[in-house]
């Protein structure tokens, strides 16, 4: 019996769920993109008892080699209280296992646990981890069992699968991530939000601010008005064009004034008076000029 990868992964986790009554994920990313993805991923329903369990999936020898040596199934202790490889019956022994991982073969009788991992205590899963399974598991889950009941069924997630069979894990990566964009795009907005109401504080602060100093500038203004109104004679509430006009008036009436305009030509003639008495003597001059 020849097994393809996604096909024997989908097969353990049918065996996992009949058998063992845990929670099933299938190729599900333990957080945002770059995240651990197992291919098969388990979680006891109970709260006394939190043993998270991650399976690492290979069908070929020189497919488990080059990720045992880059050390890929070590990413998963941060999510898993124990790693089991599972492959199809002859491929590896447990003697070539990485230390404390398990090993499960799938034969043509079902699958066989030939050696159990080592257990590690595991508190809780990232916070990430757990949204991810949530937002994302818990809906896949839903799709699985209505595919199930009705096998026509074609839902988002096998849809997601079949593209990403045909185009690749990259394009496959960023469908199953889009609610993070959504997420993302949904924060960035608020944030816009928040931005824009505490720019409209701050305006209505400065527009307070010119309307205070304006008024202040009103203030001094009618102040300098009343005190000019009220020496040309007029009510301190006198408007600006009867100010204007009254002190025109003043003006033409000082020019035409006959004692005003004597004054000025008294002035004049003392200036010229002050002038000559300062000028030199032309006899003093031509004494200085023979010396």
């Amino acid at each position: 019996m020849k097994f393809t990868h996604n096909a024997l992964a989908d097969d353990l986790a049918g065996h996992l769920r009949e058998r063992t009554g845990r929670v099933v994920w299938t190729d599900m990313q333990l957080g945002p993109a770059g995240s651990p993805r197992p291919d098969v991923y388990t979680l006891e329903p109970s709260f006394a008892k939190f043993c998270p369990m991650a399976y690492e999936v290979k069908v070929s020898v020189s497919d488990y080699r080059r990720d045992v040596t880059a050390g890929k199934w070590q990413t998963y202790l941060p999510f898993a209280a124990g790693v089991t490889f599972a492959v199809p019956a002859g491929l590896i022994d447990k003697a070539v296992l990485p230390e404390g991982c398990g090993l499960m073969v799938r034969g043509p009788e079902g699958w066989r646990t030939v050696k159990a991992p080592t257990l590690r205590a595991i508190q809780t899963l990232p916070h990430t981890a757990w949204i991810k399974l949530m937002i994302d598991g818990l809906g896949r889950e839903a799709d699985r069992r209505a595919a199930a009941a009705a096998p026509g069924l074609r839902n988002e997630w096998s849809l997601r699968r079949q593209v990403g069979l045909k185009l690749g894990a990259e394009v496959e990566e960023v469908l199953a991530d889009r609610h993070q964009a959504e997420s993302a795009f949904q924060r960035r907005t608020e944030d816009l939000r928040k931005a824009e109401r505490g720019l409209s504080v701050r305006l209505q602060e400065l527009e307070k601010r010119l309307r205070e100093r304006a008024d202040e500038q009103a203030q001094l203004i009618d102040g300098v008005r009343a005190n000019l109104a009220a020496a040309l004679g007029l009510p301190v509430s006198a408007q600006l064009f009867a100010i204007r006009s009254a002190a025109e008036d003043q003006a033409a009436r000082l020019d035409r004034d006959v004692e005003v305009q004597r004054l000025r030509v008294a002035l004049r003639a003392v200036e010229r008076t002050l002038q000559d008495a300062l000028r030199p003597p032309h006899i003093a001059l031509g004494a200085r000029e023979a010396a």
